[in-house]
């Protein structure tokens, strides 16, 4: 079956009013489960209580990331998902189709499938067994179930995180990683976080057995309610070792279980702890996705975690070689330091990821089939600052050499009329100091000027924004590279613009 996609676009992405609650009420009391038994599974799917383990992919073997996963209404089945849209099915699960073979634009982050029988209300019987997948900009994949749009042609201002379908089917909501909230089918919207700053990033959403609310979590373990959704605790406050990354509700209504990225399980309501993942998982991997079983369980699964940093290892050695392949320049020590952040900053910034300098899971997946920054220019060795994105590109006849991250003028005025602004068009870098300039407004360090005081310089603070008063920052690591490799001698044409 084809996907279906980008069609009768109905979006309610209003903001309302959240219960917004960061302290348990009485009675709320998260219930982790540091010792509760480890469940069945391979480290990949580990199964709880009802929930039985009917098999899982080798990680090892997988192309891209698992993402997310989403039971049968039977319950005696599950669909897997990759970020690449590749589909894995247990059980009863019967295969409809994926996106495995497709080239998207954005990679799938989730996927939801009808609801079991036990939280369906009363009505039109739900549509035959199949799934949603769900893009991280809003493009809908339907298979086997109906297609009700998608925000695929719409451009957001954070990713799509995940996604809840309607207790009839005949819907699903999907969530940003700003909280905001977009309603297709007989999904009611209800309310958002779009507009309100949050401390963490949202990650999940779990909807009520009415169909007339919904939870938002954040990586912090903050719970936003909306609608008929009650407020039964939080983690916010709690001290975690990894963040929140999923959560499912129960049978109920009257309680949901959220599950960090070790497998820690935390339940609220009259949710129940029936087992942790924490020291069970398969070797780097953290949990994406939590299911739950209709007689009560739960299922996690688990896919490659985010890199951020603080992070080490062979997956940071891999991520900053793969960085390097494409020219984005940094260091290769297995250690998620301050330089494999600002090559992070400049991948996110040549590719219009949010520049948060984390890589999660979908990230990863566009980074493994990303191709080098295509520069304008197309002959001889050329400098290009790209004001828009926020890099500098150095290019040999057309095709890129070096990706550095920048922070140009942030356009503020300052002194006696002064406006921080990095002067657009053509110039040649013509002067430099092979020390620290102190100047009036700040040191440079090793600078390279290519118009009156304007120039390349190395500085401690190149953040994913504009933040000079005019001149091209880099780290002082970068522009040492830059003069110890002659990377820009003098006489280099420099190409400024937006």
């Amino acid at each position: 079956m084809s996907p279906l996609r980008y069609s009768r676009l109905r979006v309610r992405a209003a903001v309302a009013v959240a219960t917004l609650l960061v302290v348990a009420l009485p009675g709320a009391v998260a219930t982790g489960a540091p010792a509760a038994a480890a469940g069945t599974g391979d480290g990949t799917v580990l199964a709880f209580g009802s929930a039985g383990f009917l098999g899982a992919p080798a990680v090892d073997s997988l192309r891209s990331p698992l993402v997310g996963m989403a039971p049968t209404p039977s319950g005696n089945g599950y669909w897997l998902v990759a970020s690449d849209g590749g589909i894995f099915n247990y059980g009863d699960a019967t295969f409809r189709g994926s996106t495995g073979a497709l080239t998207l634009r954005q990679p799938i982050v989730g996927m939801a499938a009808p609801a079991p029988p036990q939280a369906q209300p009363l009505g039109p019987p739900a549509p035959q067994a199949g799934y949603w997948l769900v893009a991280a900009d809003g493009g809908v994949f339907a298979f086997g179930v109906p297609f009700f749009g998608s925000t695929g042609n719409l451009s957001l201002r954070q990713p799509v995180v995940g996604m809840a379908p309607s207790p009839s089917g005949n819907g699903y909501w999907m969530v940003a990683r700003d909280g905001g909230v977009f309603a297709f089918g007989d999904a009611p919207f209800l309310g958002s976080m779009g507009a309100t700053p949050l401390n963490q990033p949202v990650v999940a959403m779990a909807a009520t057995p009415s169909g007339q609310g919904y939870w938002l979590v954040a990586a912090d373990g903050g719970l936003f309610a909306f609608g008929d959704a009650r407020f039964l605790g939080s983690a916010a406050g709690q001290s975690l070792a990894r963040p929140v990354s999923a959560m499912t509700a129960t049978v109920t209504g009257n309680g949901y279980i959220l599950a960090a990225g070790d497998g820690a399980t935390l339940a609220f309501g009259d949710a129940v702890v029936a087992g942790s993942g924490t020291g069970s998982l398969a070797p780097g991997t953290s949990v994406a996705g939590i299911a739950r079983h209709p007689g009560g369980g739960y299922w996690l699964v688990a896919g490659r975690p985010a890199l951020a940093l603080g992070a080490v290892g062979p997956g940071v050695e891999n991520l900053q070689r793969r960085l390097l392949a494409l020219g984005y320049w940094g260091v290769v020590d297995g250690k998620f330091g301050t330089l494999t952040t600002q090559q992070v900053y400049a991948f996110q910034k040549a590719n219009g990821l949010p520049r948060d300098g984390v890589l999660d899971g979908a990230e990863l997946a566009i980074l493994e089939r990303a191709t080098r920054v295509v520069p304008r220019s197309s002959s001889g060795r050329q400098v290009e600052v790209d004001k828009t994105r926020q890099i500098i590109i150095v290019s040999v006849d057309g095709q890129t050499e070096w990706v550095f991250n920048t922070s140009t003028g942030n356009g503020r005025p300052y002194g006696r009329g002064a406006v921080a602004i990095t002067p657009e068009g053509r110039f040649t870098f013509h002067r430099q100091i092979d020390g620290l300039r102190i100047s009036a407004l700040g040191e440079l360090f090793r600078p390279k000027y290519f118009v009156g005081g304007y120039a390349l310089h190395g500085s401690p603070s190149v953040p994913p924004f504009p933040a000079s008063h005019g001149c091209v920052r880099v780290t002082n690591a970068a522009i040492n590279f830059i003069w110890a490799n002659n990377v820009i001698p003098l006489g280099t044409p420099v190409w400024v613009y937006s």
